[in-house]
């Protein structure tokens, strides 16, 4: 209990009488995205590189930040892709999750994990993470992308799956007190595009490069 209330105090959470983030409507939007890409041109200094984004329900588990639940051994010992899916079909609730003496550390994210499909249709704003910057982090990423939502900066951090060279959401969170952002490279972003793999559609999100979007 006392290291929890610890936790509390570092990082400035205060939550009590606050409505309590749905774990449900942050898992039914992120299940969306499931069916979604997104590739990225970024420019800098003559040179340009693409990204491919892609989402997996194992991702689900970290973004939500339910690593931090010690006191919940049967939600960290689980699969993690069983742990979303459960969640979908209501076999983990709000309720439960909230019951957590950690629950104030994750329940901005869970709030916030909802708006992760605005956060990239969007983002414009994305540097070249460098993690030796921060000193007191562990988050090892390539990508940060940075957003205002709700008159709050929201951190989406991009990392690569070696086995497809495509990129998946490491970590992702609401600015408590540090900006990730500070002593990063900020890359330009010339063109974007999100594909839906179910039908193959795609609809162009911005285009600097052909200036028609």
């Amino acid at each position: 209990m006392e290291r929890w209330k610890a936790l509390r105090l570092a990082r400035g959470f205060f939550f009590l009488g606050e409505i309590m983030g749905d774990i449900l409507k942050s898992a039914r939007a992120y299940e969306k995205l499931l069916d979604v890409e997104y590739q990225f041109i970024l420019g800098r200094k003559k040179k340009n590189i693409m990204l491919t984004v892609s989402f997996d329900a194992l991702n689900f588990f970290h973004l939500a930040g339910f690593q931090y639940l010690e006191d919940m051994p049967d939600i960290l010992r689980s699969r993690r892709d069983i742990v979303f899916y459960k969640i979908l079909n209501e076999i983990i609730t709000t309720k439960q999750i909230s019951s957590s003496h950690f629950y104030p550390l994750i329940k901005d994210r869970i709030e916030y994990l909802e708006f992760l499909e605005f956060i990239f249709d969007s983002n414009k704003t994305i540097f070249k993470y460098n993690p030796k910057t921060q000193a007191f982090s562990v988050i090892e990423s390539e990508f940060l992308l940075k957003n205002e939502v709700n008159s709050r900066n929201v951190f989406t951090f991009l990392s690569e799956d070696k086995s497809s060279g495509k990129y998946f959401c490491r970590s992702f969170f609401p600015q408590v007190d540090k900006d990730y952002s500070l002593g990063q490279t900020s890359w330009t972003l010339l063109y974007k595009k999100k594909i839906y793999k179910s039908t193959q559609s795609e609809t162009v999100l911005y285009d600097k490069i052909n200036k028609n979007c």
